[in-house]
């Protein structure tokens, strides 16, 4: 910590660690499912707090590992035991623990490696991509496998490579690869893609000994084992989770039937969700950085790592996570090349200019905006109806729940949740039940339910009232806007 507060980018990586934090507190919710439901759900489930019946196929099939979810129970476990029992507050230190994390070694990475760029504003744009590209806090945030598995494996990286920058060669740093290369894999059982590519390198270009070979093996080899003993804690039976996991999702197409995609899908997809022309740019200067240092580790780790995500029929943007920093090095690379080689005029300062601002609005819009849009209606609820025992009636589908899974990790014991298939059924409840009032909840902008002699009233949405009073060309009723109302008697 003493050497990133004693860098020439101090006050760079200090406004970086600041803008992790400021996502950590607006950025609440998760990126994809998986980030909650096979992480907090299952901690949840151990705690008993919720039932195995509640969770997610994955749990049934005992497919993810038990490693993050036991780091999640033991977190929970200990600030329930301070007294720290709100479950944002607890999401909020998992975004924070994490983002800090991956600060650190990112920090630490970009300063061990700027010797390998040859000019001053090279060096500079290789901190500033790594800290400042419009993604990277939002993702550095995200208490997720791809993430834990990416923070793992960059702290391996960089005790290589502080090694080889040393020129010796210690035991015990291999012994500290070994363990957070098995961790990193059994955050994400993909991770294997990386470590065939840095097996070669470490093989074929830096022709490690057998015996520092023993020692990252030996390391492995414990850690796993541990590893495997908490997928025991968490299915109460034996299992290895690593074939599980190629078994369903391989052998049995279960991941295919979530969508397929040619193998060309991830550069297609990146061109849109990166934002051209930031994405197009980065693109190219990619495979510029990889023809630049071929042989550098990042290359083997790379490559593999995409092609044999590209050969796999299900793909999501977010299984590259853990590549991002491996990718950033390489475009600074090439970055670094062109500053080195060309002039630039003023084409290129009007176009580095664009995209400085285009970075800079779509970093503020994606730090400062929930991950998740149910995550403000749970606060509410939290917030305003947990004193007493409370019934929401909810029409077709429950407040506390998303992809059609119970969140039960955000929802208060006092809350009960009454499902009703359509308006009429909710209507003819409510008129039979004679209750002077009741909360309605809905994902739409109105409420469509006609009740005679009751009046209704919003309590909650996320989008300003002003706004829904536009109802332009019919827009609220394509979009996702929830609304919780209070639903009362009219005065006689």
């Amino acid at each position: 910590m003493k050497s990133i507060l004693r860098s020439e980018y101090s006050k760079l990586f200090l406004l970086g660690m600041l803008l992790n934090l400021v996502a950590a507190w607006f950025s609440v919710g998760h990126n994809q499912g998986d980030e909650h439901f096979q992480i907090l759900e299952f901690a949840n489930y151990k705690l008993g707090h919720s039932p195995a019946i509640d969770l997610p196929w994955e749990f049934i099939d005992k497919i993810r590992p038990g490693l993050q979810p036991f780091i999640a129970y033991c977190c929970i476990g200990t600030l329930q035991f301070i007294g720290i029992h709100s479950p944002f507050i607890i999401a909020f230190l998992f975004r924070l623990g994490i983002s800090f994390l991956s600060w650190l070694v990112v920090c630490k990475l970009v300063m061990l490696l700027l010797p390998d760029f040859k000019t001053g504003r090279g060096r500079k744009l290789f901190v500033l991509l790594n800290l400042f590209l419009w993604f990277l806090p939002y993702l550095n945030v995200r208490f997720s496998s791809e993430n834990t598995a990416s923070v793992s494996f960059l702290w391996a990286i960089y005790f290589l490579l502080k090694q080889y920058k040393s020129d010796t060669l210690k035991d015990s740093a291999f012994l500290a690869i070994g363990a957070l290369l098995s961790l990193s894999f059994f955050f994400r059982f993909q991770m294997a893609f990386a470590f065939a590519g840095l097996g070669i390198w470490l093989l074929f270009i830096k022709r490690i000994s057998f015996k520092n070979w023993f020692f990252l093996g030996l390391s492995f080899l414990a850690v796993s084992s541990i590893c495997i003993y908490l997928d025991k804690w968490l299915y109460g039976t034996w299992e290895f989770t690593p074939y599980n996991y190629y078994y369903f999702n391989i052998v049995k197409g279960i991941a295919a039937g979530f969508g397929t995609a040619p193998w060309w899908d991830y550069f297609a997809t990146f061109f849109l969700v990166g934002i051209p022309p930031i994405s197009l740019v980065l693109m190219a200067f990619l495979f510029v950085g990889v023809y630049k240092k071929p042989l550098n580790i990042f290359s083997f780790i790379l490559i593999p790592f995409v092609v044999a995500h590209s050969l796999v029929a299900h793909k999501e943007m977010r299984f590259l996570i853990p590549m991002i920093f491996p990718f950033l090095y390489m475009v600074s690379i090439a970055t670094d090349y062109f500053i080195a080689t060309y002039k630039p005029g003023k084409i290129y300062t009007y176009s580095f200019k664009v995209l400085v601002v285009v970075n800079f609005l779509m970093m503020i819009y994606r730090t400062l905006i929930p991950a998740q849009d149910a995550l403000p209606y749970f606060r509410y609820v939290h917030k305003n109806l947990q004193k007493n025992p409370t019934t929401i009636l909810c029409l077709q589908e429950p407040l506390f729940s998303l992809y059609g899974l119970k969140m039960n990790f955000y929802k208060p014991a006092n809350i009960n949740e009454l499902v009703f298939k359509d308006e009429d059924t909710l209507s003819a409840y409510v008129v039979a039940s004679k209750e002077d009032s009741v909360i309605i909840f809905q994902r739409k902008a109105f409420l469509p339910a006609k009740l005679t002699g009751y009046a209704s009233k919003r309590i909650y949405t996320f989008y300003p009232e002003w706004l829904l009073k536009y109802n332009i060309n019919h827009w609220e009723d394509r979009a996702n806007i929830w609304s919780i109302y209070v639903v009362y008697k009219k005065p006689r």
